[in-house]
């Protein structure tokens, strides 16, 4: 299933949850005085009006034990189509990623910050299948709207950052790449920054920066990034190769590999493909 343009857009709007405040207080408010009137409303034999009026209650207040009954059902089913949707991106299962995700989006999700993890998964589907003018889109409306957590919005950045570059947006790309790096910024989020400049510094023919700080960014990239320290790994092996220091190259082409395939990293990073073709790779990543 390809994530195209359109369909990302519908997915946008059709996520959207209608704003009704004070929705919430209102019903827990009817519940109770559904509660109240069915416990001081008495049924009198003589009287069929007070007999209606005991009974209307009870209906009511069944009704909306009903609706909370169904509306939590359905609360769960959300949950399981968000996990399985977000478990199917860790494990690169593109296609049952973007079913799941289709299915998640397609309706309205009350919780601004887990719609922005399904958009922001979304966003990651469609790069895997070059569609880098898509998770821009995703991207920019995520930013637009300003729904999500500080970290939400960073990683929205950062990946729009990286998008812009690949869609040929060099200006903007490294001007939003250089707000970034003035950010005062600590631990997973610096390395987040230092592996998108790392990027932007190889394509653009910038091996001297690339290397200049290598043992810092691979200290980073190794204290915060888990597996993904091999995208960084990699990388920094291309800043080396066009360097001219095939040693270091192939070092850091190897601790890449260890950390996850060849194959996997050219996926990420397709510029990488020389350098896979070049040097060898470990035999067994984890």
């Amino acid at each position: 299933m390809m994530i195209t343009r359109e369909l990302a857009d519908h997915l946008i709007h059709a996520s959207r949850a209608k704003k009704r405040p004070f929705a919430g207080q209102a019903l827990v408010a009817a519940g109770v005085l559904l509660l109240i009137a069915t416990l001081f409303i008495k049924p009198q034999d003589d009287s069929d009006v007070m007999s209606m009026l005991w009974l209307l209650p009870h209906v009511a207040l069944v009704g909306l034990l009903v609706w909370a009954m169904r509306f939590g059902q359905q609360q769960r089913e959300q949950s399981q189509r968000m996990l399985s949707g977000f478990e199917a991106v860790q494990l690169r299962e593109w296609d049952r990623a973007a079913q799941s995700l289709n299915d998640l989006l397609s309706r309205p999700i009350r919780h601004a910050r887990a719609r922005v993890a399904a958009l922001l998964s979304l966003a990651v589907v469609a790069e895997a299948d070059d569609g880098y003018d898509v998770s821009q889109h995703i991207y920019e409306a995520i930013l637009s709207e300003n729904t999500g957590d500080p970290l939400q919005q960073h990683t929205a950045r950062v990946g729009l950052a990286a998008a812009m570059l690949r869609n040929g947006q060099i200006t903007d790309g490294i001007r939003l790449i250089e707000k970034l790096e003035r950010a005062e910024l600590t631990g997973p989020l610096k390395a987040q920054i230092e592996l998108l400049s790392l990027f932007r510094e190889v394509t653009m023919g910038q091996a001297a920066g690339g290397i200049e700080r290598a043992d810092q960014r691979r200290d980073l990239f190794r204290a915060h990034l888990g597996t993904r320290a091999g995208y960084g790994y990699g990388l920094l092996a291309m800043a080396f190769d066009r360097a001219e220091q095939p040693d270091n190259a192939r070092k850091e082409w190897y601790n890449a590999t260890l950390l996850l395939g060849a194959k996997e990293l050219i996926a990420r990073f397709r510029e990488l493909e020389p350098i896979a073709r070049k040097y060898a790779a470990a035999e067994n990543p984890v």
